[in-house]
């Protein structure tokens, strides 16, 4: 780190921003990148790898461009085992990164970091990893610098017509399609342009497992996750998938259904065809193919037609969406004043108080109450998290890295307490320092709900004795707002249902004058097993034969 200090001492003009710890320094330029839609940028030290690791792979999973630079070993004494060194550092990230290499000659580190921009620019995105041993780094060195134009990929890819054009009928012939979008349509910027293909045929839209909202979360149009079966519509005779993953079977029982056509367009080729055979695969930019369908659709389908096939699916899909909204709306008055506090509560309560385009980042088990509880769209809320990875110990850390992307934005982390616990305290340390209002709030219900609700429902011994082994996590009782004020970063306790308005308006003003905040809320467990405490007690103090 040191010659890149010395680099930036004289040069004002670059901002530094210091984290205590190399995994949320990650998680800053994860989230810098996700909020301003460009690469960023990540130095450490050679050693803080591993402990980096996590967020890496949260990078890789996302495509989140970002490139990360640290030294390596005087290149004449690694390989020897040494001081903070291993045979084979670059072999060590390769599933973490899209691409990684060590400088060995100084004059070349532009090239190489310019590469390192390219490749990690260049949809679909990705962290690149470049080592440079330390006497390098110390040495003077004369060399060519590339401007951002030179290592500049358009990837605007657009589809072959044909392959368009055979989309369109499939989609003009569809009695029951459902579209479904990932993150490529967000970081194409084609949110607008899946809008119009979608009302132009009156397409149901279900959102894919990603770190955006890819289509807005008011629209009739919008159904929510995708599941297997849905219960509108039914049966789905041909599924569009735009910018995504398809269904990943293995991680839950949700499949497409086997009648039903498959068409698969992102600009990934990998994943073209890797869960599913597909009956149409399209290699292309999310927004220039929503464009494409939408102009190939009105080509070859009269306006007569288009209406009457847009009517009745459109009435049908507004009819149940709007159905679904106020279910969701009943169960939540119905619990609206118990105690520990509901997911609803606090989450409408939050859309109530906070501005229209605030951005909620993420990082908790429960996406799809958030997705149902906030109007994510353009000129409204933003939503970023949780990532792809599930990697915790991302979202407090990313949440600075968005708010240093777009600082006259209302930013709020949402975060779990199982997931602040790894490690996220350090990210207040940056929050502190660099006065970044941000509203922190931690979701509080002692327990990792997900994990157990996933053991629970697999009917073992835990589930038949009701024995949560690992998920509670009450005893200690944890106060989050403590550690707040370690860092001088205020905070309070909401127990209760009616301190939530008071306290938000609080951190509101905070922020508003230039501090974060954080909320320690507690929350009401959900789920199977959600009223146990119970856990393997332990005391190695009573255990002892000697005090000592």
């Amino acid at each position: 780190m040191g010659p890149l200090c010395d680099a930036v001492v004289d040069r004002p003009e670059l901002q530094f921003i210091q984290g205590v710890s190399e995994n949320q320094a990650i998680a800053m330029a994860d989230g810098y990148a996700k909020a301003s839609g460009q690469t960023s940028f990540a130095c450490f030290s050679r050693v803080g790898g591993p402990i980096a690791s996590a967020n890496m792979y949260n990078a890789m999973k996302d495509r989140t461009p970002v490139v990360i630079v640290t030294d390596h070993m005087d290149s004449q004494a690694d390989g020897r085992d040494g001081h903070e060194d291993l045979d084979d550092w670059l072999d060590a990230f390769k599933q973490y990164t899209k691409w990684r290499w060590l400088v060995k000659e100084g004059n070349r580190i532009p090239e190489w970091v310019a590469h390192a921009y390219k490749v990690s620019s260049t949809a679909p995105g990705g962290p690149t990893f470049v080592r440079i041993p330390r006497n390098v780094l110390y040495q003077n060195h004369k060399a060519g610098i590339f401007s951002r134009e030179s290592i500049s990929v358009p990837m605007d890819i657009t589809a072959n017509p044909k392959h368009v054009e055979r989309a369109a009928q499939m989609l003009i012939e569809a009695k029951s399609p459902i579209m479904h979008v990932g993150h490529e349509v967000w970081t194409s910027g084609g949110r607008a342009d899946v809008v119009e293909l979608a009302e132009l045929l009156a397409i149901p839209v279900v959102q894919a497992w990603s770190w955006a909202a890819d289509f807005p979360t008011d629209h009739p149009l919008y159904l929510g996750g995708y599941l297997d079966p849905m219960r509108f519509p039914d049966p789905i005779d041909l599924f569009l998938n735009l910018g995504a993953n398809l269904p990943d079977p293995g991680s839950s029982p949700t499949a497409i259904p086997r009648t039903a056509k498959i068409i698969h367009a992102r600009v990934d080729s990998r994943q073209l065809g890797a869960d599913y055979p597909v009956d149409l695969a399209i290699v292309a930019d999310a927004k220039e193919t929503a464009r494409a369908l939408t102009a190939a659709v009105k080509s070859m389908a009269t306006k007569e037609r288009l209406a009457t096939l847009r009517q009745t699916r459109w009435t049908a899909t507004r009819t149940f969406t709007d159905r679904m909204k106020q279910s969701y709306l009943t169960a939540a008055r119905n619990g609206w004043d118990e105690s520990p506090i509901t997911w609803p509560r606090l989450l409408l309560t939050l859309n109530e108080m906070l501005d229209d385009d605030a951005i909620i980042v993420e990082e908790v088990g429960t996406e799809d109450w958030i997705l149902r509880s906030f109007p994510f769209a353009e000129g409204k809320k933003t939503k970023i998290g949780r990532t792809l990875g599930r990697s915790l110990c991302w979202g407090s850390g990313a949440s600075i890295g968005v708010k240093l992307a777009r600082p006259d934005n209302q930013v709020v982390s949402l975060q779990g307490d199982g997931g602040f616990l790894f490690g996220q305290s350090d990210s207040l340390w940056a929050m502190s320092r660099y006065d970044v209002p941000i509203i922190t709030v931690i979701c509080n219900n002692r327990s990792y709900d997900e994990p157990r609700n996933n053991i629970m429902m697999k009917g073992g011994r835990s589930r038949q004795e009701n024995k949560d082994m690992i998920c509670y996590l009450g005893s200690p009782d944890v106060e989050f707002t403590h550690l707040a004020s370690a860092y001088n970063i205020k905070g309070e306790k909401v127990s209760h249902p009616s301190e939530l308005k008071p306290a938000l308006q609080r951190a509101i003003k905070t922020t508003r004058d230039g501090r974060p905040y954080l909320l320690d809320v507690l929350m009401a467990r959900t789920g199977l097993a959600a009223d146990s405490t119970w856990y393997p007690r332990y005391s190695l103090a009573a255990a002892r034969t000697r005090k000592v």
